[in-house]
This record gives structure tokens, C-alpha cells and sequence, in this order.
């Protein structure tokens, strides 16, 4: 397997990454191959971080190996690098696949599993589409991928049938006529991150509304969106349903948090949350919400509405330092694979395993998780998420494009220039 490398960056910051690694790959003294530091963001608020550490507790039981476990939250990236140019990194990372972590790889940052994933009998257990999403530009499999996600649309029934509207909508058509209903029973319609992460998700959902899988991942790598007529298609969809007040007034400048807070709160009839907020519901809230998704267009090549699902919310990485203990970890990677392990983070944590555990989710206790894996994959087509796709130096610039997109007045022409501009700009 590859050890510290240089291999060449694409940008200043990692070549000083590269070198600083190459430097420091002797002068470290190999660590205590009994304990394991694997560090994650997965936080101790989190639900999942029950049964996570509930394994750890009887993987060091059986094998005697202490796992020691450092809690980075949303500044992992920047812990990780800092501590990798150091030679001190921890030895496993348990994150997600997003931003800097798609070239990790190939900065040598990480080491490649592709020799493991297969000697230690991991690979057969996930399913190939997981297996390319984890997989770079030089054919190296990231990491392990460990836990997926659901990102439907939310639609609380009791304010739609407040407003009048009998049904969830499927079509454009139909959510434009459940608008007129709430906006008239005084209740606010669709509630999104305008400016923020989330609202770009949800945009590019737009974007891809009328492009075939193929199109869209080119749209996504190469920008290019301009020219392209049935991307054009999807943003002037966009402005036609935001002119026709589907959205939240000033969804421009909503974040993520006021959004599903909105939605949460009863304050809005529809968000699109991801299934890490699944937890988050009231039992009350949860009985009246139906999952869904973005409702179709007429002439686009969908026959449903529109989902997003993936399989990046979380792998296990293995760090330089950790492959200089590569039997130990080897040991805690494949119990974390195990097939009572995944139930419990399952059914405990609520987190989506990727892995084939069997199928029972008998023990799932989150009505919403529950519909999640039984009735939203019959009501939804599920699009290309665009994480693995857009490139890591336009997807948060890509931000202010968003909420020009959703800023009322705003053409459809300005939208895909600003969206082009930033492509432009990462060359």
C-alpha cells in the first residue's frame, strides 16, 4: 500500500501539504500499536455517538486494543491537516466525503484502501455505486464507506390540509396551487437555506431537473452551464416557482438552521431536511410529516419527484500514522462492519449504514427514519447527488450563486453566468 507521498497538487496550499508530509514521514516514531486514535465529527450531542462508542467499548473488550476517540465536529478538516503536518494525525477518521476531502487521496493526505477493502473482505458487503462515489480520479477508494443519507422533502400535512390542499404535490403545477392555498391561510410554503450549503443542494436539484445522469455529472465537473439548454431549463424552473412565491419570503438570506428550524417550529408547510434531522422532529410533528421530494416538472425525464440519497455522510479513513498499524486497525475496521454493530447504529444512532447488514429494521424506532427505508424510495426518483461531482474549489463559492438564484428579480441568464463565473475562476 502507498506510504507518504508527493505526489503533485493542484493548489499552493497542498503542495506545502505534500512536502510537509514527505518531510515528516522518518522522523516519527511509530506510536502504541495497542491504541487506536481515530477521530470523526460525529459529537457526543449526536445520537449516534451512543452505539459508536458502545462498539469501541467491546471492540478493546475482545481484542484489547484501546480506541482513543477525538471529537472534531464541523473543524475536523482543519484539525486533521494541521496535525498531519505534523506527523501527529490520528490513525483513523471516521467523516464524511465532501470538499477537501475528495483529493485527500491523491495529496497523500489519507492512504488508499483499494488493497484493503478487498483482502479484508469489505467490498463484496457494499454495493458498486457506493464503491464509485468513494472512488477519485486516480482510481483510489477513498476510505470505507459507512453511512449514507436520505435528503427528501418534508411535508407537513396538517398545515396543507389547514390551507386546503388535500394532497402532497407532485408536480410543479401542484405546488404552485398549494402555494396560493398556504400563502392564503396565512402559512409559509417551502423553507430552505438560501444562502448556505443546503440551498445550493437544492438548487443544483433544480439544475438537473431535465438532464439526463450522464449530463448532469458533466454540468457538475465542467460547469458550462450556460450552454447547456436543459440546465438553462431547470434555473429558469427555478425562477418561475420562486416568482410564483413558493418559497419562503427572503429565502435569499435564510441559513440551513432557520430553515428546518422553520419547518420544525410549524412555521413552514415544506422544507427539504436531510435524515440527520430525523431524530430532531416531535412525535407530533413526525405523524403528520410525509417525505417526498422536489415535485416533477412536466417534460422532464423524471417520472417522480426528485430526493436526494448518498453514501458519503461517513467512511472510515486511514491516516499515514494508521497504516503504520495496519493490523489493528485492520481488526477495528472489519468489527465496525459487523453485522450487530451496524444494527445498532441503525437502530440506536438512526445513521444509514451502506454496508448490507441484511435488511432488518425491525429494532428502527424514528417513524420518519422508518419511512425513510420503506416508503420514500416508491415516491421518489433519486437524482446524481453533487458532492462527488462538483469540484471542491467551486462547491462553497458556489454559495453566493444560490442565493442570487433565489433573490427575487434575479434572471435566469445572471444565475447561470454567476454559476459559470465560478468554474471561470477554480481553472
Amino acid at each position: 500500500m502507498q506510504k507518504r507521498v508527493s505526489i503533485p497538487l493542484a493548489g499552493a496550499s497542498a503542495v506545502v501539504l505534500a512536502v510537509s508530509l514527505g518531510a515528516c514521514a522518518s522522523s516519527q516514531p511509530a506510536s502504541d500499536p495497542n491504541q487506536i486514535v481515530v477521530q470523526t465529527n460525529w459529537t457526543a450531542s449526536q445520537a449516534q455517538n451512543k452505539p459508536l462508542f458502545a462498539a469501541f467499548e467491546a471492540f478493546t473488550e475482545e481484542t484489547g486494543i484501546e480506541v482513543k476517540v477525538l471529537e472534531s465536529g464541523d473543524n475536523l478538516n482543519q484539525v486533521y491537516e494541521t496535525s498531519l503536518l505534523a506527523g501527529e494525525e490520528a490513525d483513523v477518521l471516521l467523516v464524511g466525503l465532501l470538499e477537501k476531502q475528495l483529493d485527500w487521496a491523491i495529496n497523500g493526505a489519507v492512504v488508499p484502501v483499494n488493497d484493503y477493502i478487498e483482502e479484508w473482505g469489505i467490498a463484496d458487503r457494499i454495493p458498486e455505486d457506493a464503491l464509485v462515489d468513494w472512488t477519485d480520479a486516480e482510481d483510489n477508494v477513498r476510505a470505507f464507506p459507512y453511512s449514507g443519507f436520505t435528503w427528501p422533502w418534508w411535508y407537513n400535512t396538517d398545515l396543507l390540509t389547514h390551507a386546503g390542499v388535500e394532497s402532497v404535490p407532485t408536480t410543479t403545477d401542484e405546488l404552485i396551487d398549494a402555494t396560493k392555498k398556504l400563502r392564503a391561510a396565512g402559512i409559509a410554503p417551502v423553507a430552505l437555506g438560501g444562502i448556505d450549503w443546503s440551498g445550493q443542494k437544492i438548487f443544483l436539484q433544480f439544475l438537473e431537473m431535465y438532464m439526463s445522469t450522464d449530463e448532469a455529472k458533466q454540468v457538475y465537473a465542467e460547469g458550462g452551464t450556460c450552454d447547456n439548454p436543459e440546465a438553462m431549463k431547470g434555473i429558469e424552473l427555478l425562477v418561475e416557482l420562486r416568482d410564483a412565491g413558493v418559497f419562503v419570503d427572503g429565502v435569499e438570506g435564510y441559513t440551513a438552521d432557520q430553515a428546518q428550524a422553520a419547518y420544525m417550529d410549524g412555521q413552514a408547510a415544506i422544507a427539504p431536511i436531510g435524515s440527520w434531522a430525523y431524530p430532531s422532529a416531535s412525535d407530533e410533528l413526525a405523524a403528520a410529516t410525509v417525505l417526498g421530494g422536489l415535485p416533477v416538472a412536466d417534460g422532464a425525464p423524471f417520472d417522480k419527484p426528485l430526493a436526494y440519497r448518498g453514501s458519503t455522510s461517513a467512511g472510515w479513513w486511514i491516516s499515514p500514522n494508521g497504516e503504520e498499524k495496519i493490523d489493528a486497525v485492520e481488526q477495528l475496521i472489519t468489527y465496525m462492519y459487523g453485522n450487530d454493530v451496524l444494527k445498532g447504529i441503525l437502530d440506536e444512532g438512526g445513521v444509514i449504514p451502506v454496508a448490507d447488514f441484511g435488511g432488518d429494521t425491525s429494532g428502527v424506532t424514528s417513524p420518519l427514519l422508518a419511512q425513510s427505508l420503506t416508503e420514500l424510495p416508491e415516491a421518489v426518483d433519486f437524482p446524481v447527488m453533487p458532492d462527488i461531482y462538483v469540484p471542491a474549489d467551486v462547491s462553497n463559492p458556489m454559495y453566493r450563486a444560490t442565493s442570487v438564484a433565489f433573490t427575487p428579480g434575479t434572471d435566469a441568464a445572471t444565475i447561470c453566468q454567476t454559476v459559470d463565473d465560478i468554474y471561470a475562476a477554480a481553472k
